[in-house]
Order: C-alpha cells, then structure tokens, then sequence
C-alpha cells in the first residue's frame, strides 16, 4: 500500500480497511419458498441481479479501457489518488501508467489531445477559464478532497503584525488570483465591491485596501522559494505540500465551511470521455465505502466533499 507524504498524513497501524466486496454471491438450492417466505427471496435475487450488473459492468469498463494514463506530480491530490483510488480500481483490473507533467498548461493540453487520461489536480475555476483562453473541452466530473489555499507568514508571523506597505505574494493565474483575494478578504485585509462573483475577483475588485497592501502576483510553484521578501505568502494546498510546508502553520485557510465549491478540486478528463465506463468506474472508487474509510485515516486538514462526510 502507498503511503501519502508524511507531512501530510500519519496513516494508523494495521492495513487500510477494505471494507467494499468484488463479484456476486453464489446461489443455493433450498426447500420450496412458502408464501410468507417470498417475499425474502425476491429480495435477495433482487441483491443478487444488482451485484451481477455491478460486476459486469466494473469487468466491461476494465475491458474497454484497461490502461489509464493520469498525470503523476508531487501533489497532494495525486498522491492521494495513488494512495486510496488506484488499488481500488487495480482490483478491477485496471492497470495505471503516470506521466510526468510540470506545467499546468502543458498538463492541460496533453489531456485535451489523449495523450493522458485525466488527472486530480485542478479546480472548476481554473479548468472554466482555462476551456475559455484555449477553446479546449476539459470537463470536472467529480469533486474530491481538498487541501485549503492559506496564507503563510514570510518576514512576518503574525496577521495582527500586519503593517502599511506590507508586501503579499499570491498565485498570478485568474482563478487562484480571485481565491486569494477571497481569503485577504475574509480575514480583513481588504474589502471587495460588492455584486461581483468571488470566483471572478480581481485586483480592480478591491474596494478597501486600509493598509494600502502591496499584492505581487507570481507563478504559484515559485512563491514559497522567496517568501522571506514578503511580509505574507498566500499558497495553494498543492504548492505549500510541494515545498515542504506543513498545513498547520497556516494562519490562516479556506475551511469546509467557506470554501466554494469552484474552488474543489475535481477529477478532470476529456470532455469526449466523459461518460465512458472507465470514468464512471473512477468516481465510484471516489465515491465508494472502501475509500470513505480510508480517508478517515488521513490528515484533519482535507476538505472533503459531501459525499464522504
């Protein structure tokens, strides 16, 4: 079994929980149902067929597409998946081949041309504005667990300390940009006009700034190598996993309260795939009792999606 980053999970003694069941029950020869009896029977081949179905239908996906090609980075989400998802789906022969990508876009385009499957490491509101700019069809099927965007300290360490002219850095692309200013927002840093969707924020958004803030917007996977230039650093789940950050030091996060749901992450495909069997069979083990207890093992700071609370 794979483990996740130790700074991100301690998984508990013992082996994983494997608590969903593979294939369908055998039949029995029994004694003539009575009347009162019936009822049962018709129930339990009921239970019966429906499993039958599942197992086919698991056997068909596998058969149809038994190589899933998914993009392989040092991210929580993709760690994750390695961890809980892909023994899940091994078990229904799948077999998983990962690409490295480093570039979001480049990782955007080889999905959009088949050269990889699908991936865990993008939210609605990037894959939205990404569709928009590049006229590609990505498509979110499902929700998954996310690690919240926060704001770290850099020179300072301490929000209260916060002082005129302080500099903060923040991710420059259009959708974590309208994240982070949702969170400065939240905290009281800056007020934002109203009547505008937080998914769309901007810096032209901003209706308050007290403290007359300087913003610097930089690539996300570069931010946590400068953050002592900063008064501040606000970091996605995935960049502060990449440089080693514990979540814990956050001063301050999205919560599972607050966070919207563009900003989930997704399992992201190929618009065209995206009801074929083998996609359907990914959301299932997402969806599934065996990777429900399997998430319970890992770190409090995932936010999880309804289906798993």
């Amino acid at each position: 079994m794979r483990k996740l980053h130790k700074r991100l999970v301690t998984i508990a003694a013992g082996a994983i929980l494997a608590s969903s069941l593979s294939g369908c029950a055998g039949s029995k020869t029994a004694a003539p149902a009575t009347k009162a009896d019936q009822p049962e029977t018709t129930t339990t081949q009921a239970e019966s067929s429906k499993a039958e179905t599942e197992a086919a239908s698991e056997a068909a996906g596998a058969k149809d597409h038994p190589e899933i090609k998914y993009r392989r980075m040092p991210t929580a989400t993709s760690d994750l998946f390695e961890a809980g998802i892909v023994p899940i789906l091994e078990k229904k022969g799948y077999k998983f081949t990962p690409v490295e990508i480093t570039d979001s876009v480049q990782r955007e385009i080889a999905l959009s041309e088949d050269e990889i499957d699908m991936h865990v490491d993008a939210h609605t509101a990037y894959i939205n504005n990404f569709n928009k700019d590049q006229g590609t069809e990505l498509t979110a099927v499902l929700a998954i667990p996310t690690v919240p965007t926060g704001i770290y300290s850099g020179s300072k360490d301490k929000l209260d300390n916060v002082a005129d002219g302080d500099k903060i850095a923040f991710p420059n692309d259009a959708s974590n940009e309208a994240r982070s200013l949702q969170l400065l927002s939240e905290i009281g840093f800056i007020t934002m006009n109203e009547g505008i969707e937080p998914t769309k924020y901007t810096l032209a958004d901003i209706k308050e700034n007290p403290h007359k803030l300087e913003f610097v917007e930089m690539k996300g996977g570069t931010i946590a190598g400068v953050r002592t230039d900063f008064a501040f650093i606000i970091l996605r789940g995935s960049d502060a996993y990449n440089a080693g950050i514990d979540f814990g030091t956050a001063l301050a996060a999205e919560s599972q309260k607050d966070i919207l749901p563009d900003n989930m992450m997704q399992i992201i495909v190929n618009g065209k795939h995206k009801d074929e069997a083998w996609v359907q069979d990914v959301k299932a083990a997402y969806q599934s009792e065996e990777f429900k207890e399997f998430i319970k093992t890992q770190s409090s700071f995932w936010i999880l999606p309804d289906y798993l609370k």
